[in-house]
C-alpha cells in the first residue's frame, strides 16, 4: 500500500476544489514517533497564499482525512502542522498484504544516454552519463513507465573524421587492416592524440575535407568511418554490459543524413519561419534561428554558408523523429544479434522490429555544457507548433568527473603537484579508460575478497569481485548531486562501511546470513512464518517504536522513487538505500532473533528485518547493484 498516495488521492482534488488552486502536499517525518507517524505541512503554504490562519486550514484537513481506515487519529500541532497517527496492526496488514499496482503506462518515454563518439575508448566521464541514464531508465520502469532506451551514435562527426584522417594520413592502414584491429577503441585512443599533435593549417584543412566526404557518403572515407564506428561501438557496448547497461535501439547520424531526415525538417523550419536566410552581416549565406537570450536577440547558425548542417540542425530533425513529428523512418537490423541499430537501406529479409520513437516524453542525459543547445532544440519544437513536445523534452544534466590525485597516480599518470584533481582530456590522452577503471576496481575487490575468504573457490572470488566492483562504481556515480563535480577515488568507492555500493551489498548479505541461520536452527522458512497479524503491544514500547519506524521507512519507497524521478535526483534513492542499511544494522546489533525464546517477539523482529531485506533488494535492483550470495 502506498499510503502517501492514498492520502494524496483524498486531499489533492479537495484542495483544488476548496482553494481554487493546486497545492502539492508536503509530507514530513516527525522528529519523534510520539509526535505522529507522518506530518503534513501544506496548511502553511495555503494559509500564506490565502491570508488565513494555518491552524484554521489545518482543521479543514483533519475533517477531510476522517474515514481512512489506517488512520487512528489526526491532530493539529503548533502553528498548523497536521500530525497523523496510524493504527499499527491494521496499517501493517494492509501494507504488506496488498500488492502495489504498477501497470505500464501507454505513453512512451524515450531516454537517450551514453552517446559516446565512436572514435576511441570510453573513459570515466562517459561512465557517469551511462550509469545515470541507466538508473533513470530503471527508476521510470519501476514506476510502470513504458521506456525506450536510445544511444545516439554520431558516426559522421568531426571526431570520427579525425581518426579516419589519422588512419589514412598517419598510419596508412588499409581498410582490411583497420577491420582486423584487436582493440579498435584502444588503438584509436592513442591515434586521436597523435592527430592533434599535428595541428597545423594543412592538417586541419585535410581533416575538414575528410569530414565533408564522409557526410557526402564518398569512398574511401565513408567506408573507413563505418568500419571504425562499428568497431568502436561494439567495444563500447561490451564495456557498458560489464555494468549491466543495455539499449533498445542505436540510431546513427549517418542514417539520418542518408535518409534525408534533415531535408524534411529543413522544409518545416523554413515554412514556419523558425529559420531565415541571411544575405548580409556576420552570418551572410547562412540559415539562422533567432534565439532571445540574456535580454537580447542572438542568431544560432543552423546551416552554414557552405551548406554544412550544424550539430543542432541534425539534432532538431532527430528530435522531431523522436516525438513522431517527422514523416520519416529508419530501417533497422540487429547488431551482432543483440541490439537494434538503424540502417539507411531496406533489405528483403528485414526482421520484424519494435516501433521506435514516437515518444510522449524524452529525457536527454547530457552534461550541463550542452544546456544551451538543448534549449535551442526545445525552442525550435515550440516555434514549429509543438509546445507540448517542447515541454516534454527534458535535459537531464550533470557535472563532470575528474580523478583524485591518488587515483590518477595509481593508474600511472604524472600529476601536477599543485593540482588536487586530474581532468579528462581526450585530445591530450589524459583520462582513465572505462575498461581500465573497471579492471582496477575488480583487481582491488578481488584482493579484498581473498583476504576475507581464502576458502572460496577462484571462480567464486572472481564473481564476487566483479559484483563488488560494479556496485562500487555504479553507486559512486549516482550518490552525488547532479550539480556536483565528482572526484573519483578508488579507496572511497570500495569501502565496506559508509555510503558505498559494497556497504549496501554487505548489509544485504548479512541479512541473508541471518535468515539462513534461522532456517537451519528452526527448520522453518523465514517467509512462511513472517507476518504482521500482531504487532502493536508485542514488544516493549521503546523497542516497538524502533521496529515501527523501520517499517514505516520501508513503506516510503514509492514516495522516494517518485521524488527521485520528479526531481531528477537518483542520489535521493541511493541515500534511501543507505538509510535502510543503517536501520537494519541498528536493529540487528541491538535486538536478538535467534536467541529470543518468545515466538511472538521473534516473529515481529524477523518480519521487520525481512521487510528491510525485501525493500533494500528492490532499491538495489533499481540502482542495478549486483546482489552477491556471500561476501
Amino acid at each position: 500500500m502506498n499510503f502517501e498516495k492514498r492520502i494524496q488521492e483524498r486531499l489533492e482534488g479537495w484542495i483544488e476544489e476548496t482553494f481554487s488552486e493546486k497545492c502539492p502536499l508536503r509530507f514530513l517525518t516527525p522528529p519523534k514517533v510520539e509526535m505522529g507517524d507522518l506530518t503534513i505541512s501544506s496548511a502553511f503554504e495555503l494559509g500564506k497564499r490565502h491570508k488565513r490562519n494555518p491552524r484554521e486550514i489545518a482543521a479543514l484537513f483533519v475533517e477531510r482525512l476522517q474515514g481512512l481506515s489506517f488512520l487512528k487519529k489526526v491532530e493539529i500541532a503548533g502553528p498548523g502542522y497536521i500530525n497523523l497517527f496510524f493504527h499499527r496492526d491494521l496499517f501493517l496488514q494492509e501494507s504488506f498484504l496488498e500488492e502495489e499496482a504498477n501497470d505500464q503506462t501507454e505513453v512512451k518515454v524515450v531516454v537517450e544516454h551514453t552517446n559516446i563518439n565512436p572514435n576511441k575508448a570510453a573513459h570515466i566521464g562517459h561512465l557517469r552519463n551511462a550509469v545515470l541514464g541507466d538508473t533513470l531508465v530503471r527508476m521510470l520502469r519501476a514506476q510502470g513507465r513504458n521506456v525506450e532506451v536510445q544511444n545516439y551514435i554520431d558516426d559522421t562527426g568531426v571526431q570520427v573524421a579525425d581518426v579516419v584522417y589519422g588512419l589514412l594520413e598517419l598510419r596508412h592502414l588499409s581498410l582490411e587492416e583497420v577491420a582486423k584491429l584487436e582493440r579498435t577503441d584502444y588503438y584509436l585512443w592513442d591515434l586521436y592524440v597523435k592527430v592533434y599533435e599535428r595541428d597545423d593549417e594543412e592538417s586541419r584543412n585535410r581533416r575538414r575535407e575528410v569530414h565533408r566526404r564522409m557526410e557526402e557518403g564518398l569512398s574511401p572515407e565513408r567506408d573507413y568511418a563505418e568500419t571504425v564506428s562499428l568497431g568502436v561501438l561494439r567495444r563500447h557496448l561490451e564495456t557498458m554490459a560489464r555494468l549491466g547497461i543495455g539499449y533498445d535501439v542505436l540510431p546513427r547520424e549517418s542514417d539520418i543524413i542518408r535518409l534525408r531526415f534533415w531535408e524534411s525538417a529543413f522544409e518545416l523550419l523554413k515554412e514556419s519561419g523558425v529559420i531565415s536566410y541571411r544575405t548580409e552581416g556576420a552570418n551572410q549565406g547562412c540559415w539562422v534561428m533567432e534565439v532571445f537570450e540574456d535580454g537580447e536577440n542572438r542568431e544560432k547558425v543552423i546551416v552554414k554558408s557552405n551548406g554544412a548542417i550544424t550539430y543542432v540542425g541534425k539534432d532538431i530533425s532527430y528530435h522531431l523523429w523522436k516525438f513522431g513529428l517527422l514523416p520519416k523512418e529508419f530501417y533497422y537490423r540487429k547488431l551482432d544479434g543483440r541490439h537494434w541499430i538503424t540502417t539507411s537501406s531496406q533489405q528483403e529479409d528485414d526482421p520484424v522490429h519494435p516501433i521506435f520513437g514516437a515518444a510522449g516524453r524524452v529525457y536527454n542525459v547530457i552534461d550541463q555544457r550542452q544546456s544551451y543547445l538543448q534549449n535551442i532544440v526545445r525552442k525550435a519544437l515550440a516555434q514549429l507548433g509543438h509546445p507540448e513536445a517542447a515541454e516534454n523534452l527534458v535535459h537531464f544534466s550533470y557535472e563532470m568527473v575528474s580523478l583524485s590525485k591518488k587515483a590518477a597516480q595509481s593508474m600511472g599518470f604524472t600529476v601536477d603537484e599543485e593540482k588536487s584533481t586530474v581532468e579528462v582530456s581526450g585530445r591530450k590522452g589524459i583520462g582513465v579508460k572505462a575498461d581500465d577503471l573497471i579492471d582496477e576496481l575488480e583487481r582491488r575487490a578481488l584482493k579484498e575478497v581473498e583476504s576475507r575468504h581464502s576458502d572460496f573457490t577462484g571462480e567464486e572470488k572472481e564473481l564476487i569481485a566483479r559484483q563488488i566492483a560494479c556496485a562500487a562504481l555504479r553507486y559512486y556515480m549516482v550518490k552525488f548531486s547532479l550539480n556536483a563535480l565528482i572526484v573519483f577515488d578508488f579507496d572511497e568507492a570500495l569501502k565496506f562501511e559508509g555510503e558505498t555500493g559494497p556497504y549496501l551489498q554487505y548489509s544485504l548479505v548479512r541479512m541473508k546470513s541471518l535468515f539462513r541461520k534461522y532456517e537451519e536452527t528452526t527448520g522453518e522458512r523465514v517467509r512462511d512464518v513472517s507476518n504482521f497479524d500482531r504487532f502493536a503491544g508485542v514488544l516493549p514500547e521503546e523497542e516497538e517504536n524502533s521496529f515501527w519506524e523501520a517499517l514505516l521507512f520501508c513503506l516510503r519507497l514509492p514516495g522516494e522513487l517518485d521524488g527521485a524521478v520528479e526531481n531528477l535526483e537518483p542520489a535521493k534513492l541511493g541515500k534511501y538505500a543507505f538509510f535502510l542499511c543503517q536501520k537494519f544494522n541498528y536493529l540487528y546489533n541491538n535486538f536478538s532473533i535467534l536467541k529470543e525464546n518468545d515466538p511472538l517477539k521473534r516473529r515481529v523482529r524477523l518480519s521487520t528485518l525481512l521487510a528491510l531485506y525485501d525493500t533494500l533488494g528492490r532499491v538495489m535492483d533499481i540502482l542495478a547493484l549486483p546482489k552477491p550470495e556471500r561476501m
